[in-house]
């Protein structure tokens, strides 16, 4: 039986991997919660819900009440259904990272027949240079019999950082995000629902609003940028009041202060339509990061993307999808902007979405297919060589031609 285990992680995230996973045969059965199982049981999808509620407003008791009647059920679970492939994709908790990472993470290996385990990042976000999250990790990534990684940085971290053997690392690209609405509405209802005309020339900042994404040098960038028609629309919730009020106080402080547009609030699926098809460009002032799950969500609506340089995020824009800054500070991101509104029809929508197609869930996955399969009396059914039909970074792919190693018991 193989069992994925999202960990109350990104609904959409899981939704199109294991909807890639089903296209190309591979049944799972999807730990769930409630923000999930309708969905998943909607798409044909077999899941349990053990997780339940997983709303920020609950009390602190119900909370730790929920949080450890999932982890009776999560582990009670796995023993009735023990020796089967174990998929963890989800992310420990940071404030319980010693009880999840090094005693839950035990128990997914010994009640696993094979375990692999999804590192989104290799360090969890501000927690890169703790020593006791460093000392945690190297015992994590210790367990699983296969890691996946989402890039070729993360794959090299692990391996010169942790001491990680390349032979159980294999980097797949994230899957291009289909779960969001996608309808017949034009770019001029879009604007007029965002209260903006079609001369205005619109820049999108996106998402949960934390330090490492920049959204300070942004504004600092639009606050130098020499062009009138251009407004910045800011759409997500604060990771931190600190950082909010510090942004508010910068937009305040802004002398192009009634050119931007601040929606504080958490975004539905319903939504997101409307400002990614009613703004000219996605920008990502990100100080650091790994990977962005935005970079795969503007190219469902053909919208170009402005980045920093840095985690490989300029390995994805530069393939056609937007433009990378020069330098990773405000006059970076100041001067790539004036440079895509100088050339406005370099970047096509159709063009765009067009060149995502390769990232479809269903295509990424294929190379995943040998780590389901049962091992029936040979490690060659799961040589990495047969990932070679990869969509993303093939040759990456081909190296890692060591054979997976599962644990039989």
């Amino acid at each position: 039986m193989n069992i994925l285990i999202p960990h109350g992680f990104e609904a959409n995230y899981t939704l199109g991997f294991v909807k890639g996973l089903a296209a190309n045969g591979v049944k799972c059965c999807v730990l769930s919660c409630d923000s999930t199982e309708s969905r998943l049981s909607a798409a044909g999808i077999s899941n349990v819900n053990l997780r339940g509620s997983l709303a920020e407003g609950r009390p602190v008791l119900t909370k730790l009440g929920n949080l450890l009647r999932y982890y009776g059920r999560l582990l009670l679970f796995l023993f009735r259904h023990r020796k089967g492939t174990v998929h963890f994709t989800g992310i420990f908790r940071n404030r319980l990272i010693l009880f999840e990472g090094l005693l839950l993470n035990p128990c997914f290996r010994l009640l696993a027949h094979r375990y692999v385990y999804t590192v989104h990042n290799v360090l969890p976000h501000s927690r890169e240079r703790s020593r006791l999250f460093r000392w945690a990790y190297r015992r994590v990534y210790r367990l699983p019999d296969i890691l996946l990684v989402h890039t070729e940085r993360a794959r090299r971290q692990l391996i010169e950082q942790f001491g990680v053997p390349d032979a159980k690392i294999r980097v797949i690209s994230i899957g291009l995000n289909e779960e969001m609405l996608l309808t017949a509405l034009t770019r001029s209802n879009a604007r007029a629902r965002l209260g903006f005309g079609d001369g205005e020339q619109l820049i999108l900042f996106f998402g949960k609003i934390d330090e490492y994404k920049g959204l300070d040098l942004l504004i600092d960038a639009f606050d130098l940028l020499g062009l009138p028609a251009t407004r910045l629309v800011i759409a997500g919730v604060f990771r931190s009041s600190a950082y909010r009020e510090r942004i508010l106080a910068a937009i305040a402080a802004s002398r192009r202060q009634a050119d931007i547009r601040l929606h504080e609030r958490s975004i539905p699926n319903e939504e997101v339509e409307v400002f990614f098809k009613g703004c000219d460009v996605l920008c990502l002032p990100y100080r650091n990061i790994y990977q962005s799950g935005l970079i795969f969500l503007a190219p469902r609506f053909g919208l170009p993307v402005i980045t920093t340089n840095v985690g490989s995020l300029a390995e994805f824009v530069g393939d056609g999808l937007g433009l990378t800054t020069k330098t990773n500070d405000a006059n970076g991101i100041k001067e790539a902007l004036f440079d895509f509104f100088s050339v406005p029809d370099h970047f096509r929508k159709e063009d765009i979405v067009a060149l995502a197609q390769k990232y479809r869930w269903d295509k990424i996955c294929q190379a995943l297919v040998p780590l389901y399969e049962p091992n029936d009396g040979g490690e060659a059914a799961i040589d990495g060589r047969s990932e070679g039909n990869a969509p993303t970074e093939p040759k990456r792919l081909q190296s890692a031609n060591s054979p997976v190693v599962g644990r039989h018991r």
